[in-house]
């Protein structure tokens, strides 16, 4: 067994390590971790960074709100954000000795033979799994950045003291559903991990939040379909997936807690709310970079505001208070690079900061058909698409407050020989199943089908809501590509659309079977960064139907939530 498994992981390090292009989704390092940890103190500062837990912000009063209070044109709203700050002082209960290690000369990054010498490095790394329980030869108490190369290259000296690195909810409700959007600063967040953890995939944190007792009691309709848990794909800011480092037990439990905490507030702190939307042309702010065709960019930026509906209740510049303030579009966050080893959420962290100053309340941003879309402004992005967000009571008023949910996991085959042969042996630390895989997809299956059938697969979540007549929620767990995100506009032309990527999952980049090159997809891709070749987004797509199965479930899914 163990020299098979030696032979698979030799073919598929050669093939995933000739990358000079961080792939936004799968991840290295299975590491089993310890149980929840310590959460933050309430009201600690560090390096300017306030740590906001659970029990920050108020919270109304126990058992179901009266839906009395709502009325027409209502929804119960609630927000909340939680400082990523790392704090291996508050972690040491749980992880004795944790200890973040912010010398970057002490933090190993990838020695030459990892590129010279790959059939080494392949043996290599499945022994640092027998005998470390990590793939990569670096120091297991530091920080990566990811999406840059692959392996631990780049890592995080310090965060960024200005703008912060945070887990941000919002949630809404019309007493009988729950849609809770959480969003935190990191390059990605799988579905189901193999190794590393139990509980902080999505999967699991969002059993656990409908299992809340004290999210029970509210009597709100908190259900695992409920949570929406994205990441802003910066990559400059943490790896939480492991394809560019070792992720400290310690840290990735801080961040689980961290995220189960300020989801859990939004919901407690929910209270009566006007919600206004709307949809903004932002086409100078994004490009696409395919390089062997042109598509059309996905320009919209998406909004919602909600404002607290007691007329007492006083926000910034004694104007009404509002709640939060939810934005949406897309374009990769690479405009600070490395940052110099300071994590930095990049220009959705400046977007996010400027919502807040401008309106009060909390900012939140969530990355749409990011796949083939570049950030056209640069530094200049967060603040610029802030400053096009309208004034409170300008937006497009939420009349019918219905919330309707449903989610489906879907069976993905895995046809990219590369990724699929390190994950066989547990390199990448999402969860594979043994099962077959057979998809047959597409606009019209019985005629033009898409058809992928693989020896081993994975499931993938795919979610939709809406709010009354105005406002649609998908989401995709991939990077998804622009006319996977226009068609689900189109398809719900009349609303304020919001066509999440990188939610639920982050399994890489999900083209559509007509967008893919299937050589580049077998590796080729990946080969100086896609330059010698076509393309190397293909290099780190699953499967060539991915795309075309995630759109069609998605489509089904809003088809059924508007009945």
């Amino acid at each position: 067994m163990r020299k098979a498994l030696r032979s698979v992981a030799l073919a598929g390090m050669t093939g995933a390590l000739m990358v000079t292009a961080g792939w936004a989704g799968v991840g290295l390092v299975p590491v089993p971790t310890a149980s929840a940890p310590t959460a933050p103190a309430t009201g600690d500062a560090v390096d300017g960074v306030l740590i906001d837990d659970a029990g920050a912000l108020p919270v109304t009063g126990a058992g179901a709100p009266a839906r009395a209070q709502l009325g027409a044109g209502r929804l119960l709203v609630g927000a909340a954000k939680t400082s990523m700050l790392p704090r291996p002082d508050k972690m040491q209960v749980r992880f004795p000795g944790a200890r973040w290690e912010t010398d970057p000369a002490k933090c190993k990054t990838l020695a030459p033979e990892w590129y010279s010498d790959l059939p080494k490095a392949a043996l290599n790394a499945l022994d640092g799994i027998a005998s470390a329980g990590s793939t990569w030869p670096e120091n297991p108490s530091c920080i990566y950045q990811g999406g840059f190369g692959i392996g631990p290259t780049n890592p995080v000296k310090s965060f960024d003291t200005t703008l912060g690195l945070w887990v941000r909810s919002m949630a809404f409700s019309d007493g009988k559903q729950t849609i809770i959007t959480t969003v935190i600063d990191g390059e990605g967040w799988l579905w189901d991990y193999e190794r590393k953890c139990s509980d902080c995939g999505a999967k699991q944190i969002a059993a656990a939040l409908a299992a809340d007792p004290q999210i029970v009691a509210r009597k709100v309709g908190v259900t695992p379909a409920s949570h929406i848990l994205h990441a802003t794909h910066s990559h400059a800011s943490p790896d939480f997936i492991g394809g560019w480092g070792f992720v400290p037990n310690w840290y990735m439990a801080q961040i689980t807690d961290a995220i189960k905490s300020t989801a859990k507030q939004a919901v407690l702190s929910m209270e009566a709310a006007r919600v206004e939307t709307g949809e903004l042309d932002a086409r100078a702010f994004n490009n696409e970079r395919r390089d062997t065709y042109r598509s059309a960019e996905e320009s919209q930026l998406s909004w919602i505001r909600a404002v607290a509906a007691n007329p007492r209740a006083r926000g910034k510049n004694g104007g009404p208070r509002v709640i939060a303030t939810l934005g949406a579009y897309a374009a990769h966050p690479t405009s600070f690079g490395t940052n110099e080893g300071v994590a930095h959420p990049d220009w959705p962290g400046q977007f996010e900061k400027a919502l807040e100053n401008r309106f009060g309340g909390i900012g939140l941003h969530f990355m749409t058909g990011l796949g083939n879309m570049s950030n056209a402004q640069g530094k200049m992005t967060g603040a610029g698409l802030a400053a096009l967000i309208p004034g409170i009571g300008k937006g497009r008023p939420v009349d019918k407050t219905a919330v309707r949910i449903a989610q489906v996991t879907a069976t993905s085959a895995l046809t990219n020989v590369p990724l699929t042969a390190l994950g066989t042996p547990g390199f990448f630390d999402r969860k594979f199943s043994p099962t077959p895989a057979l998809v047959r997809t597409g606009k019209e299956p019985d005629m033009a089908p898409c058809i992928s059938t693989s020896p081993q697969s994975v499931e993938l979540p795919i979610t939709a809501a809406r709010i009354g007549d105005d406002i649609v929620f998908s989401a995709a767990p991939g990077e998804v590509f622009s006319n996977f995100t226009n068609t689900v506009k189109e398809k719900n032309a009349g609303r304020v659309t919001f066509p999440l990527a990188q939610a639920n999952d982050a399994l890489g980049y999900m083209p559509q079977s007509f967008e893919i090159n299937p050589v580049s997809q077998q590796g080729l891709g990946l080969i100086a960064g896609g330059y010698v070749f076509v393309n190397y987004e293909d290099g780190y797509a699953i499967d060539r139907c991915v795309g075309d199965l995630m759109l069609e479930q998605t489509l089904s899914l809003l088809t059924e939530v508007k009945k």
